[in-house]
């Protein structure tokens, strides 16, 4: 074992917040961070929905096990909390589950994660957690004409195995009946897709780990991790921490650590919304308009909360050199100005309405666009989760129970799961410079490409040309 000796980066919270994120944390009193020295048997760093979901499955296994959550801002204020609340699933993966991995265990990796997210439903009624979790219906459309509808080869890949998606066509009469006049063409819809409140999930799982006795320390960023030859050293800015196992559970702000960075890359996702406007929305017919993702690259998802606030995102903003988070990721005016765009295209009877919300944040974005979990060979007491690209709702429900095996060191069916998605490869991402500077080239042209045929023009034709190495990666390093 040649150990690992990581050194994080500061974390520096960065304004403004996404609504229910503030919501969520009214009220509550100021955190107090780690300090002193402590032994555990378990340390998670990061107090997101991995770590907390890792935690808890943990606690329901051995109770007996010391278990530290170390988050640096507050739990669920990172990528967990400020997110649209989509709980998904994997189907959309069929056609690179079925080249990786063949029929059968393609399909054991899609039904276990439409069985993380029933876990969901499951954990949030038995411990009483109030967060909006419900059904509803969700669109996956085009939304700029001629565009081709992005569930194509999924569509095609569910007839080649003889199994039928949660999604279904939806006739162009349908779709006239649910849009109206807004630019919404084609699409298939999922008629139970889970939503929730991100933030107020994230908060639940706090303090149900939290009841069960898991030490959960929010204000305490983690700076080093080191191997040592009985324990793995954890410290923080005031403390640290001796565990017989870790967890690296930070998303992003792993992503440019050596193991990491070929793999995964750091960019922005941002959002914008309005205030509660249930009135207006039930005047111009808009209550019951399903929310959903459109099938361009830099998509846009968005919906309506309980409350009535209409909300739209964007992925793929904001790049980081280097595997690094920015400053700007958190909050990138041009970024929002482009999604008002959106929105306005989009929400055509909501034009007169002000968006006083905006934010972003960052996301790690895998080469596969599925997470990785997995043991770090250099010291396999020290495990991991990242990769979520941006749809981690679900995923790190799964993560929970992945995570809990490998370090309880079980071969059950998760750790069976587990290792079939470390089967799922996709090549690697250009080093840097050349990965920045490359990346920032196609996001242009994507971008450029995208509002033309948003607002009915032809697009560039180098636009054209590049917009498809948006996904390109270099082959595996043998």
């Amino acid at each position: 074992m040649s150990g690992v000796d990581f050194r994080l980066r500061p974390f520096v919270a960065r304004p403004p917040r996404a609504p229910w994120i503030v919501d969520a944390l009214a009220g509550e009193p100021p955190p107090v961070p780690f300090g002193g020295e402590a032994s555990v048997d378990v340390c998670i760093i990061g107090g997101g929905f991995s770590g907390l979901w890792t935690a808890l499955r943990l606690r329901e296994q051995d109770a007996a096990l010391s278990i530290a959550v170390l988050e640096a801002d507050r739990c669920g204020t990172g990528a967990s909390g400020r997110n649209s609340g989509a709980a998904g699933h994997w189907w959309t993966r069929l056609p690179l589950l079925l080249k990786c991995l063949g029929a059968e265990d393609a399909m054991a990796v899609i039904r276990a994660s439409e069985a993380a997210v029933a876990d969901i439903h499951d954990f949030v009624a038995q411990h009483g957690i109030a967060c909006e979790a419900r059904f509803e219906r969700s669109v996956w459309a085009v939304t700029a004409p001629g565009r081709p509808g992005a569930w194509g080869p999924m569509m095609r890949a569910a007839e080649g195995i003889g199994v039928t998606p949660p999604q279904r066509p939806v006739p162009a009469e349908e779709m006239r009946a649910m849009y109206g006049d807004a630019p919404y063409f084609a699409g298939v819809m999922e008629e139970r897709a889970t939503r929730l409140n991100p933030a107020a999930l994230a908060r639940g799982l706090r303090r149900v780990a939290l009841a069960q006795g898991i030490a959960v320390h929010e204000a305490t960023a983690v700076v080093r991790v080191s191997s040592a030859a009985d324990h793995v050293l954890v410290e923080t800015a005031g403390g640290r921490i001796r565990a017989q196992q870790v967890v690296l559970a930070a998303n992003a702000w792993m992503a440019n650590l050596a193991p990491f960075r070929d793999e995964v890359m750091v960019l922005s996702s941002d959002m914008v919304a309005t205030d509660p406007i249930p009135q207006v929305l039930a005047a111009r017919g808009l209550r019951g308009r399903p929310g959903g993702t459109n099938s361009r690259m830099m998509l846009n998802y968005g919906g309506v909360t309980p409350a009535g606030q209409v909300y739209l995102g964007r992925g793929a903003g904001v790049l980081g050199f280097g595997g690094r988070v920015t400053a700007g990721m958190h909050h990138a005016p041009a970024q929002l100005r482009q999604l008002q765009a959106d929105f306005r295209h989009l929400y055509p009877e909501l034009r007169d309405q002000p968006l006083p919300h905006g934010w972003g944040g960052p996301i790690d974005r895998s080469t596969t666009g599925m997470p990785q979990f997995g043991t770090l060979a250099a010291d396999p007491r020290v495990h991991y989760a990242l990769g979520y690209t941006g749809h981690g709702v679900g995923a790190t429900s799964l993560c929970g129970r992945v995570l809990a095996s490998a370090v309880l060191g079980r071969r059950d069916h998760w750790h069976n799961i587990g290792a079939l998605m470390g089967r799922v490869r996709n090549g690697r991402y250009p080093a840097e410079p050349l990965r920045y500077l490359a990346a920032s080239v196609v996001q242009g042209a994507v971008r450029r490409k995208e509002i033309a045929e948003r607002d009915g023009r032809k697009p560039g034709r180098l636009d054209v040309a590049l917009a498809p190495l948006a996904l390109a990666t270099l082959p595996a390093k043998p």
